[in-house]
């Protein structure tokens, strides 16, 4: 016997007949965002007093697992670092792959073992620095993570078995996960390096991934899009000893799904991993490049019903009913959001050598806000840049960095921005004048958003004797906001009754009102 059946025998009024049921339903629980800083340290395989000046420092972060505990969430995985960087020869560019793992918690008040918990992950700041015959890196990984809990929650769907008994009711569609299935799959691609670019090797590449398109059935949901892969190559060409290539790989991969068939499906895909490698090819000067891309890819298929509720109730006779309602965020519906816009900005590199031809231009960027206007999302943030270019007066690379602010109007409408995930693509950089570049690019955000909506279900009924009440005719004013159903519930007559009495009462409750009733 719980706490209102007790108070009900004692008081010796009537139990109403409660009906309930297990709702599933998907809530969420809590956000929490996070920085976590991972450092690693690889010796260099020239000599101690060689001096190494670092061109380019870039980094990647891939996801191996994610746990969820008493108030945190603990995300486990991997950095690849890529360096560019000069030794002894400051003509000659060489690469250097890193890699350090990564344990780190991100604290969310509510989270509980069991429950879901994804985490969006993008790097915000990388550096390198040689000393002593070894290179140290460090990046700083911003994390978010969001907790879900699918455990049913108990609620009333209707009373019976009392006098007088007034009942309002909605239809709530109730959203649960049926099933998951995640996946890591290698995409492979090759292709022909033309004699022109005078490729003498490959360095290092970048990847990033879109999911175009998203089937499912039978347990189990196909993807397919594409791969963007830009790669550095060291070249001979006159004043140009570094190029970069570009290439697309398609991709269709189909993930198995545990559990139950849904009736929407949900699909993300993240880069693992980047490997490539170019060799002489058949014509003199040519070169064949092997890429193979690591992909983690991941899908949920939800379900949805549509379950009777109770809103209120209460009686206009006999015993009162006391409600009780517990708040809850409960999830409508999940997307992935992919979009993308052009930007572009102006490097102005005073107290460097003059400016005489770009070879590669690295954007990172750093998110400082958001805000949502007219349907569209707007990002701002500080754009951490890196430029390598050529000047008359030597034949060795110079590197150029800076910070440069940035404000980007997407066109979505993001429910929860803050699990977005901004990455530069397709950067093309160009001369003004010798201290003046304009470096042009295409921004793109991924986010895992989630409709929210905010419910007060009925979780408890309790009845209590009612006090005595006027009769007769009464007048009042409805207040601002009160409805027939408000100000009859007040009064405890039927909403009907009230209406007949005052057929111009305005249902809306848009302004105060004058109402006449009569109690017997």
């Amino acid at each position: 016997m719980d706490h209102m059946d007790q108070q009900m025998e004692k008081t010796g009024t009537k139990t109403p007949e409660v009906l309930r049921e297990e709702l599933p339903l998907q809530r969420l629980i809590g956000e929490g965002l996070s920085q976590a800083v991972v450092e690693g340290e690889v010796a260099l395989p020239g000599g101690l007093r060689e001096e190494t000046h670092v061109l380019l420092s870039q980094a990647m972060a891939a996801l191996d697992k994610s746990t969820v505990e008493n108030g945190r969430v603990n995300a486990e995985g991997k950095v690849t670092f890529h360096v560019l960087y000069t030794q002894g020869d400051p003509t000659k560019v060489s690469a250097l792959e890193a890699s350090a793992e990564f344990s780190h918690p991100i604290e969310l008040a509510g989270a509980q073992s069991g429950m879901q918990a994804p985490i969006s992950m993008m790097v915000e700041h990388v550096e390198a620095s040689a000393q002593g015959g070894r290179l140290h890196l460090m990046a700083i990984l911003r994390l978010h993570a969001r907790a879900f809990t699918d455990e049913p929650l108990s609620v009333v769907t209707g009373i019976r078995d009392m006098d007088g008994l007034m009942l309002r009711t909605e239809t709530l569609s109730a959203l649960h996960t049926a099933s998951r299935g995640v996946q890591d799959v290698l995409v492979r691609d090759e292709c022909e390096l033309g004699a022109v670019l005078q490729i003498t090797d490959t360095l290092c590449a970048q990847a990033s991934v879109t999911v175009q398109e998203v089937m499912g059935g039978e347990g189990r949901a196909t993807l397919s899009g594409q791969v963007l892969l830009e790669v550095m190559h060291t070249s001979l060409m006159p004043s140009r000893p570094l190029v970069v290539t570009r290439h697309t790989i398609p991709f269709e991969e189909t993930i198995a799904l545990t559990g139950e068939s849904g009736d929407e499906l949900c699909c993300s895909a993240v880069v693992r991993d980047v490997a490539v490698l170019s060799q002489e090819g058949q014509e003199e000067g040519e070169r064949t490049l092997r890429a193979e891309v690591l992909l983690g890819l991941e899908a949920h298929a939800t379900r949805s019903r549509d379950v009777k509720l109770l809103l209120d109730a209460y009686t206009t006779q006999g015993d009162v009913l006391t409600l009780g309602t517990q708040g809850v965020q409960r999830a409508v519906s999940h997307r992935q959001i992919h979009t993308a816009e052009s930007g572009k900005l102006t490097l102005l590199t005073e107290g460097m050598p003059p400016v005489r031809t770009p070879l590669h231009a690295s954007l990172r960027p750093v998110i400082t806000g958001w805000s949502r206007q007219n349907g569209k999302l707007l990002v701002e943030g500080m754009m951490e840049t890196t430029l390598l270019y050529m000047t008359d007066d030597s034949a060795a690379p110079q590197s150029y960095h800076a910070e440069e602010p940035f404000r980007m109007a997407f066109a979505c409408d993001v429910s929860l921005p803050e699990s977005m995930v901004l990455t530069t693509g397709n950067v093309e950089s160009s001369v003004i004048t010798s201290d003046r570049v304009e470096v042009k690019y295409i921004l793109h955000l991924d986010c895992f958003d989630v409709q929210l909506r905010h419910e007060q279900p009925v979780t408890q009924v309790a009845a209590m004797p009612a006090p005595q009440s006027e009769t007769g005719v009464l007048v009042c004013f409805a207040q601002q906001g009160e409805g027939a159903w408000e100000i009859a519930k007040r009064y405890r007559v039927s909403p009907e009754l009230l209406l007949r009495m005052n057929p111009q009462l305005d249902e809306s409750g848009a302004q105060p009102q004058r109402v006449v009733l009569w109690k017997r």
